[in-house]
């Protein structure tokens, strides 16, 4: 039965993969039109975003870098170092993604498994792409309390909590829930509670997150989720990849060898 649902769930994630692709190449059609009518329009609107982010509002100037962050941006899962005698993962994810939702029902488990076990390293790096151009949507402001979570020591804990009750890409997440619900799910209390809620009301990982998503657009990532090895991409919504550790691991370790 096992082994039927981790196939089953390998499978949609393949489905969902694909209409995602369908639909995007429509949503890039029907922009693209808007576009060439309207160019003028977008370069002013281009213009006066710019302006508005050099100093927004409320964000402080006292800007953080997690302490489990690397330097492509992304936080390392269980904070191990990468070493070059074992496999690194990058997981490239948006929060209100319904496919990285999936992809973390599927290998979640495993990946924690394995850096645990020390048989290979891994890192969350973040995109909030399916904002579109809302300069503060729900998945900045997901990413932004995670990266407030690894700010007191518990990203792990608060990305968990995340996806074990993922909101609607259409809806987001509410306020309250990230800066509360999902804090003490993840077992962020007391003083470390008051010290998350700061680190999110002032943006102090602001230029972090900002960071992430630009080398998420610079390296040509075609969406989410996105697992890669080196330069190379794990074929996770193919339903070839394994879900068991020893599996997974292989296929790890194939990618690698391959650099």
């Amino acid at each position: 039965m096992a082994n039927n649902s981790n196939m089953s769930k390998r499978a949609a994630l393949h489905r969902q993969q694909e209409m995602d692709e369908r639909n995007k190449k429509a949503r890039r059609i029907t922009i693209g039109s808007i576009v060439v009518l309207a160019i003028v329009a977008v370069v002013v609107i281009a213009v006066v975003a710019v302006q508005a982010l050099t100093n927004p509002k409320g964000v402080t100037a006292d800007q953080q870098t997690p302490a489990a962050g690397t330097d492509g941006y992304g936080v390392l899962i269980q904070g191990k170092q990468p070493s070059d005698d074992l496999p690194h993962l990058v997981i490239w994810e948006d929060y209100l993604c319904p496919y990285c939702g999936l992809a973390e029902q599927t290998y979640g488990q495993t990946v924690k498994q394995l850096v645990a076990d020390g048989k290979m390293t891994a890192e969350i790096r973040t995109t909030f792409f399916l904002d579109g151009q809302r300069t503060n949507g729900p998945s900045r402001k997901a990413a932004m309390a995670a990266a407030a979570a690894a700010g007191v020591g518990k990203f792990d804990e608060y990305h968990a909590a995340l996806y074990a009750d993922q909101a609607a890409e259409a809806v987001g997440f509410p306020e309250s829930e990230l800066r509360d619900r999902f804090a003490r799910a993840a077992g962020i209390e007391g003083d470390d509670l008051k010290k998350f809620q700061e680190l999110y009301d002032t943006g102090a990982f602001t230029d972090w997150i900002e960071a992430a998503n630009d080398r998420f657009f610079a390296d040509q990532i075609s969406g989410t989720p996105t697992y890669l090895v080196g330069d190379e991409k794990l074929p996770i919504t193919s339903g070839t990849i394994p879900t068991d550790a020893d599996g997974f691991l292989a296929a790890v370790e194939e990618l690698a060898a391959q650099q």
